[in-house]
């Protein structure tokens, strides 16, 4: 004959309640703890990468400075020339920026916009 007294239906359903918060609880910790472990996993892949891309980087650098080298390109004085470019061409765009804000403002909007369609290709 089935239990019919409402205290006892009660608890039964409070104690399947807490199991099944306890069960919940339980399996969101285990998604968690495993979340993390994948983080950790894709970090240390992330910097094994980083550190192979620096190494072929560094292996590529080396080999087109000896090419240039070997034709007779003072690769040195070409760092030295380029950074000196970099440098006035810094000061152009600050002097531009400064006499006139909106145009600088337009350029930059349509250079971001010519660079999006290109990169949505």
């Amino acid at each position: 004959m089935a239990n019919t007294n409402p205290s006892s239906n009660k608890s039964e359903t409070g104690s399947s309640f807490e199991r099944a918060k306890d069960e919940i609880g339980s399996a969101a910790e285990t998604a968690a703890n495993k979340a993390r472990q994948a983080g950790e996993e894709v970090k240390r892949h992330a910097g094994d990468i980083e550190a192979s891309l620096t190494r072929g980087a560094e292996e590529v650098a080396a080999g087109v400075n000896a090419t240039l080298r070997s034709v007779g390109v003072d690769t040195d004085r070409l760092g030295d020339v380029a950074r000196e470019q970099v440098g006035d061409l810094q000061r152009m765009i600050m002097q531009e920026v400064q006499e006139r804000p909106m145009r600088a403002l337009g350029l930059a909007a349509a250079v971001g916009l010519f660079v999006g369609f290109l990169a949505s290709r």
